[in-house]
């Protein structure tokens, strides 16, 4: 290789330039640079570490939620189950009260079914002494004779004689 070439001034000059340029990127980046890289990764770190406490947080939430519905899920079974309890609960005691009515609707008509038959043998007994009476008016009328009246009205009266002695 040729020395010659390192002599050159606008050789040593590229090479006092590229000293300087990085003399003056040292010293921005230890003035400025580090600093500035230092906050930016401290942020990137404290972005991360808020990401994974969030992430827990929110793993925290699903479990929460998880188990919400769990316990969801058993206080809507046992929900149904006391439903269909109640349900049959009321079933039955519906089932009971509609006997006790149709009992009672039982024992009123038959009532009004004694009451019925004693009014329909009522007005057949008033009709029977009706016809008989009139029957046995017209018959008086005309089967019965002054002389069979006397004579009938006197045993009637010896017959209540014999009867009080």
């Amino acid at each position: 290789m040729n020395l010659s070439s390192l002599t050159d001034p606008i050789f040593i000059a590229k090479i006092v330039d590229f000293a300087l340029l990085i003399a003056a990127i040292v010293f921005l980046y230890q003035a400025k640079g580090k600093a500035w890289l230092t906050s930016a990764q401290e942020a990137q770190n404290k972005a991360v570490e808020d990401a994974q406490a969030q992430r827990a947080a929110n793993e925290q939430a699903v479990n929460t939620a998880r188990r919400a519905i769990d316990q969801a899920k058993l206080d809507a079974a046992r929900m149904v189950e006391v439903g269909k309890a109640q349900a049959d609960r009321l079933v039955v005691d519906e089932i009971a009260q509609a006997k006790e009515h149709a009992a009672r609707i039982l024992a009123h008509a038959s009532g009004e079914l004694e009451r019925e038959r004693y009014r329909v043998r009522r007005e057949l007994l008033e009709e029977t002494v009706e016809r008989a009476t009139n029957t046995a008016r017209d018959l008086v009328k005309r089967d019965l004779t002054p002389g069979a009246q006397n004579e009938l009205v006197e045993r009637v009266i010896d017959g209540l004689e014999a009867a009080r002695a």
